[in-house]
């Protein structure tokens, strides 16, 4: 079984609905787990995203970069940089240069 989850922040819910369909499809693969996580929850849900074969993250774009709370999750994975538990997982980013 494959284990996927889709971090996302969305403001206006653009992003949310890209999200929303990320994660569908991966659900649309036989015996895979999805867990589609805002960054808001993202402290609740570390366990997951450490056992995940697969990340996938979703930000809408902002003065080129991504956005504020999305770097914020960005610099919250520092914290496991040493363990590298994400070492040799597959990700992708899915952004939108408006959100």
């Amino acid at each position: 079984m494959g284990k996927v989850c889709v971090v996302y922040h969305s403001v206006y819910g653009h992003t949310k609905v890209q999200a929303d369909a990320v994660a569908d499809g991966a659900r649309s693969v036989p015996d895979t787990e999805v867990h589609l996580i805002p960054v808001q929850q993202v402290d609740l849900n570390w366990d997951h995203l450490h056992g995940a074969d697969a990340l996938i993250f979703g930000t809408p774009t902002y003065m080129g970069t991504v956005s504020a709370e999305f770097k914020a999750f960005m610099d919250k994975t520092s914290m496991f940089w040493a363990n590298q538990p994400w070492k040799d997982k597959r990700c992708r980013r899915n952004g939108r240069s408006r959100d």
